[in-house]
């Protein structure tokens, strides 16, 4: 205990500040460890962190120069308020009397030069404590130049600055002052007792930052942040030097947050919507939200105000965060527009992003950092991305973010931005206690994120990457699933050569034998349309290109070159054998070339629409808002009307149906505006031409569907004179490049994205890896495929392996080949729902074809025939053989 200030324990420091349990638990934690280490400049790092360790697990690792401890702590949980406390607690307790507190941007900076020093301020961190003769002196910009450091008027000094100011070496920091006799950067680092503080720490792990501070040669480093983590290549790597961790969706239980609140339209497929439709509807539910909100805290505050006990009347704001400057100008325009409120909001915009320059900057960012004042007329900001750490408001209670994913980027920054309490604690109101996010066409994602386990409203205390950047996919060139037994292959190999079993050996014998492989599959790719094994020329060709290789290779070619008469002489005798097994494994493919394609002819034969399938009715002006916290917590609440005004619904509906390729609009232009009247006028009939206009806005892609449909049935494509013929056989199959994020094998069960993963192990598969784009019918057919007896190889094709065009010159890719005793299967696999799709359909014609081209130049060549299976997924069961698939679903 001090003698100076015996009263100033932890405990009382954190009753007279009022510190938060978190704050409090961080107090405590640095309290055990100064206790338990002997805190001093030439300490030694080892032994501390050995003690610091076996106390906090967590720190493994200081990952700096001199001890530095982190305490990971939400957004809006008080990281400032804790550095005070942290100040006062060395100050009275252990004498240390400087502090340099490290800013990484001018917002920041600007913050902390005012919480630190303002004591006039409701954010002051030194507020209740009574322990400084003088309040401590702050030293920031270029006080060190004009003014005797050593005699401040104060017992305590903060020096306050941003890295940048010091993270280079023509700093003016680091030049020497006369008033000083040294540079001020050199009389900081020979300060006996100065402690680090780090604000946003994860901004200073990048060499040249790192460094800086490393220079400084502080006592001690306390790092504070809400994401301890730090970019390394595409990853997020966690920190190893964290004590203490309180992540958001505690802050949230423990009522130190707002509750985060989704809201949406009731009944809308926003699937209907075009990018500025749904912007417009979304911004002015957002404004809705905003006023609604405006007038709930006006009511909170006159009915919990007495004359005793004023109580302040907070002032919301509405964040609009848009994809870019351009996206950000539009938006703008937008909210100023007549069409926005009638323009109420023309004085009450501004727009943020870092292309702006000049005054316009300034004058935005004062009305930015100073939004919460009631005398700010600002009530909607606009942003492109995110706005970083430092733009600490407690009054923001409405985001709209436009044309963003529901990732967890989004979910952490943009959410914890509105996290904040205006009042500092919870006031037992529901609309003063919540923050909306309008979320509309991502709602149902959002909310299936919120009851994930890693989600921030779920996820524990553990130190792990909230990933900000998606996993890199890992790159592997499919390998033939040839049948190889290494063991013995060396056996045979070693008999062949006459060579001393030994492990350079081994490693040179697998090594040639691969590059053998390779060579191979390389001269049969090049070996035109009817290879034959490597006669003597070429056979020397592939066998100087692996000599090549293998000499050039770093850690073998010392062993080959003391080897080499016997080892090419092996290669030689191997290279027949190589060519045999990898032929054996493809399957020959036709090529076909098409001489005359023809005069393709669309032609839609003349009908009337069967409106018994146009059930669709109004929709209603309702906005729902879903507690992201409590999913039990949902209301409904009146929105706005929808405008209907200037909006022509034959023209919409119309703009649909012109997407689909088959439609040529000078050529059936009449049937499709007698179509689209009986629509509109079948609804206008039922609800009247607002009711007709308000279906259209919210379902006219299905419309436009529903018509086309019908349209499709009434349809047909005259091909012209359309000539084939099979120019070649292909015998090898191209080797695809496959990206993946994780591996597994075929019949291991997964979880997430199918597309990232990268299958193994096959075994019939011309290769030995492949990737797929459904679990239910493609992945279940190629289980199927690897057992069943029938099934001699199968292959997953490459984009480039048929030479299928279909629909005015778009490349077909099936989905499998198989080759069983007696034929070969060109197999297309699509869910149910596709089944119909105009695009397959015609894939469909083009897949039977060929088959049926193919197999008449393959009866007349001695080959098998080829067949055309067109399977729905959900027949293809785990059960299913493929003699029965085949039979069921042969298309000819």
């Amino acid at each position: 205990m001090s003698e100076r200030f015996p009263l100033y324990t932890t405990d009382y420091i954190s009753g007279v500040m009022s510190l938060r349990k978190p704050q409090t638990a961080s107090l405590k934690i640095l309290e055990e460890i100064i206790s338990a280490v002997n805190l001093r400049k030439d300490m030694n790092l080892k032994a501390a962190l050995g003690s610091v360790h076996a106390m906090y697990p967590t720190c493994s690792d200081f990952e700096r120069d001199f001890m530095s401890l982190t305490f990971a702590l939400a957004t809006g949980v008080g990281k400032t308020r804790l550095m005070g406390a942290f100040i006062a607690y060395l100050y009275t307790q252990h004498n240390i009397r400087n502090f340099f507190v490290v800013a990484p941007n001018t917002t920041i900076y600007e913050k902390l030069k005012k919480d630190l020093n303002d004591w006039n301020s409701s954010k002051y961190v030194f507020k209740g404590l009574g322990c400084f003769a003088a309040p401590p002196q702050i030293v920031t910009d270029d006080d060190y130049k004009d003014k005797q450091i050593p005699i401040f008027a104060s017992e305590i000094r903060i020096f306050i600055y941003n890295i940048d100011k010091f993270n280079k070496e023509s700093a003016t920091m680091r030049k020497v002052n006369e008033l000083i006799g040294d540079s001020f950067y050199q009389y900081l680092s020979n300060l006996p007792d100065l402690v680090l503080i780090m604000d946003e720490s994860h901004h200073y792990r990048a060499e040249k930052g790192a460094q800086a501070l490393n220079d400084l040669h502080p006592l001690l480093g306390l790092e504070l942040t809400a994401t301890p983590l730090v970019a390394s290549g595409t990853k997020q790597v966690p920190f190893k030097n964290v004590v203490y961790e309180y992540p958001l969706s505690k802050a949230i239980e423990d009522g130190y947050t707002r509750t985060p609140f989704a809201v949406t339209r009731s009944d809308i497929d926003f699937y209907n919507f075009g990018n500025e439709q749904l912007d417009k509807m979304m911004l002015l539910d957002g404004i809705a939200c905003h006023e609604r909100t405006k007038t709930k805290l006006e009511v909170f505050a006159a009915n919990h105000s007495t004359p005793e006990k004023p109580v302040r009347t907070v002032k919301p704001f509405m964040l609009v965060v848009c994809k870019d400057t351009n996206h950000a100008a539009w938006v703008e325009d937008f909210i100023k527009s007549d069409e926005f409120r009638n323009g109420a909001y023309r004085g009450k915009t501004i727009t943020v992003h870092s292309k702006q320059k000049g005054a316009e900057t300034e004058a935005n960012t004062r009305l930015l950092l100073d939004v919460e004042s009631s005398d700010n007329p600002i009530e909607i900001v606009i942003h492109v991305n995110m706005l970083k750490e430092g733009w600490d408001v407690n009054n923001l209670y409405t985001i709209v973010p436009l044309r963003t994913a529901a990732s967890k980027i989004l979910r952490e920054q943009m959410v914890g931005r509105g996290l904040r309490l205006p009042y500092g604690e919870r006031t037992g109101d529901k609309d003063v206690d919540a923050v909306m996010l309008t979320a509309h066409d991502k709602f149902q994602d959002i909310l299936a994120e919120a009851q994930k386990g890693d989600s921030i409203f779920k996820a524990g205390n553990v130190i792990k990457a909230e990933e900000e950047l998606d996993e890199p996919e890992e790159v592997v060139y499919a390998q033939l699933s040839l049948a190889i037994e290494p063991d013995r292959e060396l056996e045979r190999a070693y008999a062949q050569t006459g060579l001393v079993e030994c492990e350079e050996n081994d490693a040179l014998l697998k090594t040639v034998k691969d590059y053998l492989r390779e060579e191979t599959e390389r001269y049969i790719a090049q070996s035109g349309n009817s290879p034959t094994a490597p006669a003597e020329p070429e056979k020397q060709k592939i066998v100087q290109a692996i000599k090549q290789k293998i000499e050039e290779h770093q850690d073998l070619g010392k062993t080959f070159k003391d080897n080499e008469n016997p080892f090419l002489a092996w290669i030689g005798e191997e290279s027949e054998q190589t060519y045999t097994t990898i032929m054996g494994k493809y399957i020959p493919i036709p090529r076909i070339r098409v001489t005359d394609a023809g005069v393709e002819e669309y032609v839609f034969v003349d009908f009337d629409l069967d409106l018994s399938v146009f059930t669709h009715t109004p929709i209603r002006n309702e906005l729902l808002i879903q507690n992201l916290e409590d999913m039990s917590d949902r209301q409904r609440i009146k929105g706005d009307a929808i405008d209907f005004e200037g909006y022509n619904p034959p023209k919409v509906i119309l703009e649909e149906l012109r997407k689909k390729p088959e439609i040529d609009y000078e050529r059936c232009s009449v049937l499709l505006f007698k179509l689209i009247t009986q629509a509109c006028g079948h609804y206008a009939a039922a609800f009247g031409k607002n009711g007709m206009q308000n279906i259209v806005m919210m379902y006219r892609r299905d419309l436009a569907n529903k018509i086309y449909t019908q349209m499709m049935k009434h349809f047909y494509c005259e091909n012209g004179f359309l000539q084939e013929e099979v120019i070649d056989l292909k015998f090898s199959n191209l080797r695809q490049k496959l990206g993946c994020k994780q591996r597994m094998g075929l019949y291991e069960d997964f979880e997430g994205d199918i597309h990232s993963v990268l299958f193994e192990g096959i075994k019939k598969g011309v290769f030995a890896e492949a990737k797929f784009d459904s679990k239910e019918g493609e992945l279940t057919l190629a289980r199927v495929l690897e057992r069943d007896e029938d099934v001699l190889k199968w292959l997953r094709p490459a984009p480039n392996e048929f030479n299928i065009t279909y629909n005015r010159g778009k490349r077909y890719e099936p989905d499998f080949v198989v080759e069983t005793a007696d034929c070969c299967y060109l197999i297309e696999v699509k869910a149910e729902k596709d089944m119909e799709d105009p695009d397959v359909i015609a894939k469909k014609k083009r897949g039977i074809q060929y088959c049926e081209v193919a197999t008449r130049w393959c009866k007349a060549n001695g080959y098998k025939p080829w067949r055309y299976l067109f399977i729905p997924a959900k027949q293809v069961l785990p059960n299913s053989t493929f003699a029965q698939l085949s039979k069921q679903f042969n298309e000819g």
